[in-house]
């Protein structure tokens, strides 16, 4: 049925992408489409990005990694 429905599929990735079940590479590649196009269809659908910032202990340890 998916594959006879190819926006059924883009809809299914939309929602498990909201609800944070899956990331936004996995939710493009559910939808059959690129990254960057399926950042499109969010942006066209007023759906913003989920976008998580590093944990405060993983920016010091790479700051770390980096100064030494």
């Amino acid at each position: 049925m998916l594959e006879v429905r190819p926006a059924l599929k883009t809809e299914m990735a939309i929602e498990l992408y909201k609800e944070e079940k899956i990331s936004l590479s996995r939710a493009a590649e559910i939808a059959g489409m690129s990254t960057e196009g399926f950042k499109n269809i969010l942006e066209q659908r007023g759906i913003k990005r989920i976008v998580k910032a590093p944990s405060e202990d993983k920016i010091k340890k790479g700051v770390e990694l980096i100064l030494g």
